[in-house]
Protein backbone atom coordinates (compact mmCIF):
# COMPACT_ATOMS: atom_id res chain seq x y z
CA UNK A 1 0.00 0.00 0.00
CA UNK A 2 1.30 3.52 -0.73
CA UNK A 3 1.50 6.33 1.83
CA UNK A 4 -1.42 8.68 1.99
CA UNK A 5 -1.07 12.42 2.29
CA UNK A 6 -3.11 14.61 4.44
CA UNK A 7 -5.59 17.05 2.93
CA UNK A 8 -4.43 20.55 1.81
CA UNK A 9 -3.97 22.97 4.64
CA UNK A 10 -1.95 20.60 6.77
CA UNK A 11 1.64 20.96 5.58
CA UNK A 12 2.78 18.30 7.97
CA UNK A 13 2.97 14.73 6.70
CA UNK A 14 3.63 11.45 8.46
CA UNK A 15 3.78 7.77 7.89
CA UNK A 16 0.65 5.93 8.86
CA UNK A 17 0.46 3.01 11.18
CA UNK A 18 2.12 -0.13 9.93
CA UNK A 19 -0.61 -2.58 10.93
CA UNK A 20 -2.42 -4.93 8.59
CA UNK A 21 -4.84 -3.40 6.08
CA UNK A 22 -3.97 0.28 5.89
CA UNK A 23 -6.90 2.65 5.78
CA UNK A 24 -7.31 6.09 4.36
CA UNK A 25 -6.49 8.82 6.75
CA UNK A 26 -9.61 10.58 7.87
CA UNK A 27 -11.78 7.45 7.83
CA UNK A 28 -12.99 5.39 10.66
CA UNK A 29 -13.38 1.64 10.73
CA UNK A 30 -17.07 2.05 10.18
CA UNK A 31 -16.41 4.01 6.96
CA UNK A 32 -17.52 7.35 8.28
CA UNK A 33 -15.46 10.50 8.04
CA UNK A 34 -13.09 10.85 11.03
CA UNK A 35 -12.81 14.21 12.68
CA UNK A 36 -10.07 14.41 15.30
CA UNK A 37 -11.33 15.83 18.51
CA UNK A 38 -9.84 19.08 19.75
CA UNK A 39 -7.52 18.52 22.64
CA UNK A 40 -8.95 20.75 25.29
CA UNK A 41 -6.24 22.97 26.72
CA UNK A 42 -3.44 20.87 25.23
CA UNK A 43 -2.70 22.98 22.16
CA UNK A 44 -1.26 26.21 23.46
CA UNK A 45 -2.01 28.39 20.44
CA UNK A 46 -5.75 28.49 19.71
CA UNK A 47 -6.79 29.93 16.41
CA UNK A 48 -3.78 28.58 14.51
CA UNK A 49 -3.73 25.52 12.28
CA UNK A 50 -2.86 22.35 14.06
CA UNK A 51 0.90 21.97 14.50
CA UNK A 52 1.69 25.65 13.77
CA UNK A 53 3.45 28.13 16.04
CA UNK A 54 2.94 31.85 16.22
CA UNK A 55 4.76 34.05 13.72
CA UNK A 56 8.19 35.05 14.96
CA UNK A 57 8.51 32.10 17.29
CA UNK A 58 12.00 31.20 16.17
CA UNK A 59 13.38 29.67 19.32
CA UNK A 60 11.92 26.22 18.46
CA UNK A 61 11.51 25.12 14.85
CA UNK A 62 9.08 22.29 14.22
CA UNK A 63 10.17 19.15 12.48
CA UNK A 64 7.97 16.83 10.43
CA UNK A 65 4.69 15.79 11.79
CA UNK A 66 5.08 13.55 14.76
CA UNK A 67 8.67 14.58 15.40
CA UNK A 68 9.98 16.90 18.09
CA UNK A 69 11.96 20.02 17.13
CA UNK A 70 15.25 19.25 15.46
CA UNK A 71 17.44 20.84 18.12
CA UNK A 72 16.08 18.58 20.80
CA UNK A 73 17.87 15.60 19.28
CA UNK A 74 14.70 13.39 19.45
CA UNK A 75 13.90 10.54 17.11
CA UNK A 76 10.71 10.15 15.00
CA UNK A 77 7.41 10.99 16.56
CA UNK A 78 6.36 8.20 18.84
CA UNK A 79 9.95 6.87 19.10
CA UNK A 80 12.16 7.36 22.10
CA UNK A 81 15.19 9.63 21.68
CA UNK A 82 18.44 7.94 20.80
CA UNK A 83 20.22 6.67 23.86
CA UNK A 84 17.13 6.99 26.10
CA UNK A 85 15.04 4.14 27.39
CA UNK A 86 11.94 6.28 27.70
CA UNK A 87 8.56 5.86 26.07
CA UNK A 88 7.41 7.76 23.03
CA UNK A 89 8.00 11.50 22.88
CA UNK A 90 5.85 13.19 25.48
CA UNK A 91 2.86 10.71 25.27
CA UNK A 92 2.12 7.35 23.73
CA UNK A 93 2.55 7.78 19.97
CA UNK A 94 0.95 6.32 16.91
CA UNK A 95 1.24 2.57 16.64
CA UNK A 96 2.16 2.18 20.28
CA UNK A 97 0.15 1.47 23.34
CA UNK A 98 1.14 3.42 26.40
CA UNK A 99 -0.14 2.38 29.76
CA UNK A 100 -3.37 0.91 28.45
CA UNK A 101 -4.28 3.69 26.02
CA UNK A 102 -5.68 2.70 22.61
CA UNK A 103 -3.70 3.05 19.43
CA UNK A 104 -4.39 5.71 16.84
CA UNK A 105 -7.88 5.34 15.49
CA UNK A 106 -9.19 3.60 18.56
CA UNK A 107 -11.55 5.11 21.05
CA UNK A 108 -10.13 8.06 22.92
CA UNK A 109 -11.41 10.87 24.99
CA UNK A 110 -8.53 13.34 24.55
CA UNK A 111 -5.82 14.10 22.09
CA UNK A 112 -2.85 16.05 23.40
CA UNK A 113 -0.17 17.52 21.20
CA UNK A 114 3.19 16.20 22.43
CA UNK A 115 5.63 19.10 22.85
CA UNK A 116 9.23 18.87 24.08
CA UNK A 117 10.11 20.96 27.17
CA UNK A 118 11.52 24.38 26.32
CA UNK A 119 15.23 24.64 27.26
CA UNK A 120 16.41 27.78 29.04
CA UNK A 121 17.23 30.56 26.65
CA UNK A 122 20.99 31.07 26.17
CA UNK A 123 22.51 34.17 27.79
CA UNK A 124 23.16 37.12 25.59
CA UNK A 125 26.77 38.50 25.44
CA UNK A 126 25.65 41.42 27.59
CA UNK A 127 24.27 39.08 30.24
CA UNK A 128 27.42 36.96 30.17
CA UNK A 129 29.58 40.07 30.48
CA UNK A 130 27.49 41.29 33.42
CA UNK A 131 27.85 37.92 35.10
CA UNK A 132 31.60 37.96 34.55
CA UNK A 133 31.84 41.48 35.89
CA UNK A 134 29.79 40.51 38.92
CA UNK A 135 31.98 37.46 39.51
CA UNK A 136 35.16 39.52 39.09
CA UNK A 137 33.75 42.16 41.41
CA UNK A 138 32.93 39.62 44.10
CA UNK A 139 36.35 37.98 43.82
CA UNK A 140 38.09 41.36 43.66
CA UNK A 141 36.14 42.65 46.64
CA UNK A 142 37.05 39.59 48.67
CA UNK A 143 40.70 39.91 47.69
CA UNK A 144 40.66 43.62 48.53
CA UNK A 145 39.11 42.90 51.91
CA UNK A 146 41.80 40.31 52.59
CA UNK A 147 44.52 42.75 51.52
CA UNK A 148 43.06 45.44 53.75
CA UNK A 149 42.92 43.08 56.72
CA UNK A 150 46.52 41.97 56.18
CA UNK A 151 47.67 45.56 55.55
CA UNK A 152 45.89 46.68 58.70
CA UNK A 153 47.59 43.99 60.75
CA UNK A 154 50.98 44.85 59.26
CA UNK A 155 50.40 48.56 59.84
CA UNK A 156 49.40 47.97 63.44
CA UNK A 157 52.47 45.82 64.06
CA UNK A 158 54.71 48.39 62.35
CA UNK A 159 53.24 51.28 64.32
CA UNK A 160 53.56 49.32 67.55
CA UNK A 161 57.22 48.51 66.86
CA UNK A 162 58.04 52.08 65.86
CA UNK A 163 56.64 53.42 69.14
CA UNK A 164 58.78 51.33 71.46
CA UNK A 165 61.53 53.07 73.46
CA UNK A 166 64.26 51.14 71.69
CA UNK A 167 62.95 52.32 68.30
CA UNK A 168 63.71 55.93 69.26
CA UNK A 169 67.21 54.93 70.36
CA UNK A 170 67.71 53.10 67.07
CA UNK A 171 66.69 56.23 65.18
CA UNK A 172 69.17 58.30 67.20
CA UNK A 173 72.12 55.95 66.74
CA UNK A 174 71.19 55.40 63.11
CA UNK A 175 71.42 59.14 62.51
CA UNK A 176 74.85 59.27 64.19
CA UNK A 177 76.04 56.31 62.12
CA UNK A 178 74.89 58.10 58.97
CA UNK A 179 76.80 61.23 59.99
CA UNK A 180 73.58 63.18 60.56
CA UNK A 181 74.43 64.43 64.02
CA UNK A 182 72.22 67.48 63.65
CA UNK A 183 69.21 65.19 63.16
CA UNK A 184 70.32 63.12 66.15
CA UNK A 185 70.39 66.23 68.33
CA UNK A 186 66.92 67.14 67.11
CA UNK A 187 65.74 63.74 68.36
CA UNK A 188 67.11 64.19 71.89
CA UNK A 189 66.62 67.96 72.14
CA UNK A 190 70.28 68.94 72.40
CA UNK A 191 70.83 72.60 71.59
CA UNK A 192 74.22 73.58 70.23
CA UNK A 193 75.75 76.93 71.15
CA UNK A 194 77.96 79.06 68.95
CA UNK A 195 81.03 77.53 70.57
CA UNK A 196 79.98 73.95 69.82
CA UNK A 197 81.76 73.95 66.50
CA UNK A 198 82.04 70.15 66.36
CA UNK A 199 78.29 69.50 66.60
CA UNK A 200 77.60 69.86 62.89
CA UNK A 201 77.31 67.34 60.10
CA UNK A 202 80.24 68.99 58.31
CA UNK A 203 82.51 68.84 61.36
CA UNK A 204 81.63 65.22 62.12
CA UNK A 205 82.28 64.24 58.51
CA UNK A 206 85.91 65.35 58.98
CA UNK A 207 86.40 63.12 62.04
CA UNK A 208 87.97 59.67 61.88
CA UNK A 209 86.92 56.46 63.61
CA UNK A 210 83.29 57.51 63.66
CA UNK A 211 80.34 55.37 64.76
CA UNK A 212 79.76 52.65 62.20
CA UNK A 213 77.42 50.29 64.04
CA UNK A 214 75.46 49.63 67.18
CA UNK A 215 73.41 46.99 68.97
CA UNK A 216 70.46 47.84 71.20
CA UNK A 217 70.34 45.73 74.34
CA UNK A 218 68.09 45.57 77.35
CA UNK A 219 65.09 47.83 77.89
CA UNK A 220 63.75 48.63 81.35
CA UNK A 221 60.44 50.48 81.72
CA UNK A 222 59.20 51.96 84.98
CA UNK A 223 55.86 53.76 84.63
CA UNK A 224 56.65 56.76 82.45
CA UNK A 225 60.41 56.23 82.35
CA UNK A 226 62.48 53.88 80.24
CA UNK A 227 66.17 52.97 80.18
CA UNK A 228 67.69 51.54 77.02
CA UNK A 229 71.20 50.13 76.88
CA UNK A 230 73.23 49.89 73.69
CA UNK A 231 76.71 48.94 72.53
CA UNK A 232 78.19 51.37 70.03
CA UNK A 233 80.90 50.37 67.54
CA UNK A 234 83.50 52.65 65.98
CA UNK A 235 85.32 52.07 62.73
CA UNK A 236 88.65 51.53 64.53
CA UNK A 237 87.18 48.39 66.11
CA UNK A 238 86.60 49.86 69.54
CA UNK A 239 83.26 49.70 71.36
CA UNK A 240 81.64 51.46 74.27
CA UNK A 241 78.47 51.00 76.27
CA UNK A 242 75.89 53.73 76.26
CA UNK A 243 72.69 54.19 78.24
CA UNK A 244 69.72 56.25 77.06
CA UNK A 245 66.88 57.70 79.11
CA UNK A 246 63.40 58.24 77.72
CA UNK A 247 60.11 59.51 79.16
CA UNK A 248 56.57 58.79 78.04
CA UNK A 249 55.20 61.74 76.09
CA UNK A 250 51.56 61.16 75.12
CA UNK A 251 50.08 58.80 72.55
CA UNK A 252 49.54 58.52 68.83
CA UNK A 253 46.23 57.17 67.46
CA UNK A 254 45.07 56.34 71.01
CA UNK A 255 47.07 53.10 71.11
CA UNK A 256 50.75 53.91 70.64
CA UNK A 257 52.90 55.55 73.34
CA UNK A 258 55.33 58.25 72.34
CA UNK A 259 58.73 58.09 74.02
CA UNK A 260 60.81 61.27 74.18
CA UNK A 261 64.57 60.77 74.23
CA UNK A 262 66.27 62.88 76.87
CA UNK A 263 69.41 64.90 75.98
CA UNK A 264 72.43 62.66 75.67
CA UNK A 265 75.55 63.65 77.61
CA UNK A 266 78.09 63.84 74.83
CA UNK A 267 81.79 63.29 75.16
CA UNK A 268 84.29 66.14 74.93
CA UNK A 269 87.37 67.05 73.00
CA UNK A 270 89.78 68.69 75.45
CA UNK A 271 92.78 70.51 74.05
CA UNK A 272 95.64 72.16 75.89
CA UNK A 273 97.91 74.38 73.81
CA UNK A 274 101.53 74.74 74.81
CA UNK A 275 102.02 77.98 72.99
CA UNK A 276 101.46 81.68 73.07
CA UNK A 277 98.08 83.32 73.27
CA UNK A 278 98.40 84.32 69.65
CA UNK A 279 98.42 80.68 68.58
CA UNK A 280 95.07 79.89 66.94
CA UNK A 281 93.97 76.27 67.08
CA UNK A 282 91.70 74.29 64.77
CA UNK A 283 89.99 70.96 65.40
CA UNK A 284 89.58 68.98 62.19
CA UNK A 285 90.11 72.25 60.34
CA UNK A 286 87.52 74.19 62.35
CA UNK A 287 89.05 77.16 64.26
CA UNK A 288 88.23 77.18 67.95
CA UNK A 289 88.50 79.82 70.66
CA UNK A 290 90.84 79.11 73.55
CA UNK A 291 90.11 79.96 77.14
CA UNK A 292 92.15 82.27 79.34
CA UNK A 293 94.30 79.36 80.41
CA UNK A 294 94.94 78.37 76.83
CA UNK A 295 92.69 75.30 76.90
CA UNK A 296 89.77 74.29 74.73
CA UNK A 297 86.88 71.97 75.65
CA UNK A 298 84.32 71.04 73.02
CA UNK A 299 81.34 68.67 72.97
CA UNK A 300 81.72 65.98 70.35
CA UNK A 301 80.31 62.68 69.14
CA UNK A 302 82.46 59.54 69.32
CA UNK A 303 85.43 59.68 66.97
CA UNK A 304 88.97 60.90 66.49
CA UNK A 305 89.65 64.57 65.85
CA UNK A 306 92.85 66.17 64.56
CA UNK A 307 94.04 69.24 66.46
CA UNK A 308 96.55 71.63 64.91
CA UNK A 309 97.38 75.29 64.52
CA UNK A 310 94.77 77.13 62.55
CA UNK A 311 97.30 79.28 60.71
CA UNK A 312 100.99 79.04 59.89
CA UNK A 313 103.42 81.19 61.81
CA UNK A 314 106.99 82.08 60.91
CA UNK A 315 108.11 82.17 64.53
CA UNK A 316 106.76 78.87 65.84
CA UNK A 317 105.16 75.64 64.69
CA UNK A 318 103.23 72.82 66.30
CA UNK A 319 102.82 69.20 65.38
CA UNK A 320 99.22 68.04 65.05
CA UNK A 321 97.72 65.82 67.70
CA UNK A 322 94.69 63.56 67.86
CA UNK A 323 91.88 64.00 70.33
CA UNK A 324 89.88 60.82 70.88
CA UNK A 325 86.27 60.72 72.07
CA UNK A 326 85.69 57.11 73.02
CA UNK A 327 82.07 57.51 73.97
CA UNK A 328 79.54 59.64 75.70
CA UNK A 329 79.82 60.77 79.29
CA UNK A 330 83.59 60.33 79.09
CA UNK A 331 86.25 62.94 79.79
CA UNK A 332 89.38 61.95 77.93
CA UNK A 333 92.73 63.39 79.01
CA UNK A 334 93.43 66.72 77.33
CA UNK A 335 95.21 66.57 74.03
CA UNK A 336 98.36 68.66 74.19
CA UNK A 337 99.45 70.76 71.24
CA UNK A 338 103.02 71.93 71.81
CA UNK A 339 104.52 74.82 69.90
CA UNK A 340 108.19 75.08 69.01
CA UNK A 341 110.13 78.15 67.99
CA UNK A 342 111.39 78.22 64.48
CA UNK A 343 114.92 79.49 63.78
CA UNK A 344 113.51 82.93 63.16
CA UNK A 345 111.58 82.63 66.42
CA UNK A 346 114.76 81.72 68.29
CA UNK A 347 116.51 84.72 66.80
CA UNK A 348 113.69 86.94 67.97
CA UNK A 349 113.86 85.37 71.44
CA UNK A 350 117.63 85.88 71.69
CA UNK A 351 117.21 89.46 70.67
CA UNK A 352 114.60 89.94 73.39
CA UNK A 353 116.94 88.54 76.06
CA UNK A 354 119.86 90.60 74.85
CA UNK A 355 117.69 93.66 74.95
CA UNK A 356 116.74 92.90 78.51
CA UNK A 357 120.43 92.57 79.52
CA UNK A 358 121.21 95.79 77.76
CA UNK A 359 118.44 97.51 79.61
CA UNK A 360 119.85 96.37 82.92
CA UNK A 361 123.35 97.49 81.99
CA UNK A 362 122.01 100.90 80.99
CA UNK A 363 120.77 101.54 84.51
CA UNK A 364 122.66 103.99 86.75
CA UNK A 365 121.42 102.38 89.93
CA UNK A 366 123.62 100.30 92.08
CA UNK A 367 120.83 97.71 92.01
CA UNK A 368 118.95 97.92 88.70
CA UNK A 369 115.29 97.08 89.26
CA UNK A 370 114.27 93.70 87.81
CA UNK A 371 117.79 92.79 86.81
CA UNK A 372 119.95 89.89 87.82
CA UNK A 373 122.91 91.89 89.12
CA UNK A 374 123.63 94.85 91.45
CA UNK A 375 125.73 96.20 94.34
CA UNK A 376 125.09 97.03 97.92
CA UNK A 377 126.15 100.56 98.97
CA UNK A 378 128.49 99.82 101.86
CA UNK A 379 129.68 103.38 101.91
CA UNK A 380 126.27 104.90 101.93
CA UNK A 381 126.31 108.50 103.05
CA UNK A 382 130.06 108.98 102.81
CA UNK A 383 130.21 109.90 99.12
CA UNK A 384 128.21 111.85 96.70
CA UNK A 385 128.25 109.91 93.42
CA UNK A 386 128.27 111.28 89.94
CA UNK A 387 128.75 109.67 86.54
CA UNK A 388 127.47 106.25 87.62
CA UNK A 389 127.37 103.53 85.02
CA UNK A 390 127.41 99.81 84.46
CA UNK A 391 129.69 98.29 81.91
CA UNK A 392 129.02 94.85 80.49
CA UNK A 393 132.31 93.06 80.59
CA UNK A 394 130.95 89.89 78.97
CA UNK A 395 127.48 88.95 77.73
CA UNK A 396 125.83 85.96 79.30
CA UNK A 397 125.29 82.83 77.23
CA UNK A 398 121.82 81.24 77.35
CA UNK A 399 119.44 78.95 75.55
CA UNK A 400 115.75 79.16 74.69
CA UNK A 401 113.99 75.88 75.39
CA UNK A 402 110.54 74.34 75.21
CA UNK A 403 107.31 75.91 76.24
CA UNK A 404 106.69 75.55 79.93
CA UNK A 405 104.45 77.34 82.38
CA UNK A 406 103.46 80.11 80.02
CA UNK A 407 106.46 80.52 77.77
CA UNK A 408 109.52 79.16 76.13
CA UNK A 409 112.12 78.85 78.87
CA UNK A 410 115.32 80.88 78.90
CA UNK A 411 118.21 79.62 81.00
CA UNK A 412 121.82 80.67 81.38
CA UNK A 413 124.57 78.41 80.14
CA UNK A 414 127.48 80.80 80.89
CA UNK A 415 127.04 83.88 83.10
CA UNK A 416 128.26 87.23 81.83
CA UNK A 417 129.83 89.97 83.91
CA UNK A 418 129.39 93.65 84.49
CA UNK A 419 131.18 96.34 86.50
CA UNK A 420 130.01 99.58 88.10
CA UNK A 421 131.94 102.84 88.23
CA UNK A 422 131.26 106.36 89.50
CA UNK A 423 132.98 109.56 90.79
CA UNK A 424 132.67 110.08 94.50
CA UNK A 425 133.16 113.16 96.69
CA UNK A 426 133.25 112.87 100.45
CA UNK A 427 132.23 115.43 103.03
CA UNK A 428 135.74 116.88 103.14
CA UNK A 429 135.68 117.43 99.41
CA UNK A 430 137.98 114.64 98.60
CA UNK A 431 137.31 113.08 95.20
CA UNK A 432 137.88 109.54 94.03
CA UNK A 433 136.63 106.70 91.87
CA UNK A 434 133.85 104.79 93.32
CA UNK A 435 132.97 101.37 91.88
CA UNK A 436 132.79 97.63 92.17
CA UNK A 437 135.85 95.93 93.43
CA UNK A 438 135.35 93.15 90.84
CA UNK A 439 132.95 92.48 87.99
CA UNK A 440 129.63 91.02 89.11
CA UNK A 441 128.02 88.02 87.31
CA UNK A 442 125.21 88.65 84.87
CA UNK A 443 122.72 85.86 84.51
CA UNK A 444 119.55 85.56 82.53
CA UNK A 445 116.49 83.41 83.08
CA UNK A 446 112.83 83.55 82.46
CA UNK A 447 110.28 82.96 79.75
CA UNK A 448 109.61 84.07 76.20
CA UNK A 449 105.85 84.43 76.46
CA UNK A 450 105.12 85.33 72.85
CA UNK A 451 106.71 85.96 69.49
CA UNK A 452 104.99 88.14 66.93
CA UNK A 453 105.98 90.13 63.94
CA UNK A 454 106.98 92.90 66.27
CA UNK A 455 109.40 90.67 68.15
CA UNK A 456 109.46 88.43 71.21
CA UNK A 457 108.44 89.19 74.77
CA UNK A 458 110.85 88.17 77.54
CA UNK A 459 110.05 88.14 81.23
CA UNK A 460 112.94 87.60 83.65
CA UNK A 461 112.56 85.29 86.57
CA UNK A 462 116.05 85.67 88.05
CA UNK A 463 116.29 87.35 91.43
CA UNK A 464 118.89 89.99 92.12
CA UNK A 465 121.85 88.32 93.76
CA UNK A 466 123.13 89.49 97.14
CA UNK A 467 126.55 90.66 96.01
Amino acid sequence: MTDQTRPDGDDQGHDGPGDEGQRHEGQRHDGQQYEPPVAPGAFPYPGLPYGHHPAGYAEQSAGTYGQPPAEQGQGAYGQPPAGHGQEAYGHAGYGQAAHGQPTYGGPTEQFAYAQAPTPPAPRTPEQAARRRRLLVGVIGGSALLLVLVVAGAVTFATMSASHRPEATVQDYLGAVRAGEVERAMALDGTEASDGDVLLTDEAYAAADDRVDGFRVGSVATDDDDAQVEAVVHRSDGSTHAQKFTLVRDGRDLLFFDRWALQPVDLGTVAVQVAGPASAEVAVDGTPVTRGSDGSVELKAFPGSYEVALATENDSYTATSATAVVEGVETAAPPTLVTTTLTPSGVTAANAAVDAWVAGCVASTDLRPVGCSFGLYDTESGRYTLTGQKWTLESAPQFTVGDWQDGGWTVSTTTPGSASFTAEGVDAAGNRGTYGSLAPVPVRVGGLISDVTGDGATFTSSVATPLT
